[in-house]
């Protein structure tokens, strides 16, 4: 591909993340995005294949780069303890969620990923399969592991899904936050604070729920 086609592809792409982020695969269209990469809608179509081709392009690219530059091991062994791999999991999900360098919270790229997860395009099956299904794998074993065994797998799926949720909603929620507790600094300048509460509060709630399940029904707990 020449340098002509590159630049055009480039900017195209650039454009369409900016826009979907704004406002979603469905209310986007390619007319839109066409004026703001300065290309025709024959460019797009050219290249992509139409919107859906387009979006799919967007988002693989952008899931790409954030697990590229924040993997969920942070460089950890498999062989590390669970609590230090739930620690590298939670630190590289928000600095990816969150982080200016990752997709940048609610004001930057992060926005077309909660929207999608809000709103689900066509896109969504292949994205989850390539993406998100095996980091759901990995945070499930991670959990299972601090449960300990003979604990239901309903158990360690929900409490991976908690995990996940108090993440997401820094990403989601940001002017509910600023209006709330508006003396405090946005989540995106405190994100190593935000990761630490994210994995203490997780590693208690994992405690209390294997303390449940040492207690026989019955039992009261006592000598």
């Amino acid at each position: 591909m020449n340098e002509s086609l590159t630049g055009t592809r480039e900017r195209i792409l650039a454009a369409a993340a900016e826009i979907f982020g704004a406002r979603g695969f469905k209310a986007a269209t390619i007319r839109q995005i066409a004026e703001a990469a300065g290309v025709n809608v024959a460019a797009i179509n050219y290249h992509f294949k139409g919107k859906l081709g387009l979006y799919t392009e967007v988002l693989e690219a952008l899931l790409s780069e954030g697990f590229t530059r924040y993997p969920a091991d942070m460089g950890l062994c498999p062989e590390a303890p669970a609590a230090q791999r739930l620690e590298a999991f939670v630190r590289s999900f928000c600095n990816r969620l969150l982080g200016p360098e990752g997709w940048g919270g609610y004001h930057g790229k992060a926005r077309l990923i909660v929207k999608e997860m809000a709103d689900p395009s066509p896109a969504l099956a292949e994205v989850v399969d390539h993406h998100i299904r095996p980091h759901k794998r990995m945070l499930v074993e991670i959990v299972q592991e601090l449960l300990g065994p003979g604990v239901a797998p309903q158990a360690a799926l929900a409490c991976t899904f908690s995990i996940v949720g108090q993440c997401f909603y820094y990403a989601m929620a940001q002017p509910l936050l600023t209006l709330l507790a508006p003396e405090r600094e946005d989540v995106e300048t405190r994100i190593e604070e935000l990761a630490e509460h994210v994995l203490i509060f997780s590693l208690g709630g994992i405690d209390k729920i294997v303390d449940s399940l040492s207690v026989a029904p019955g039992d009261g707990g006592g000598p």
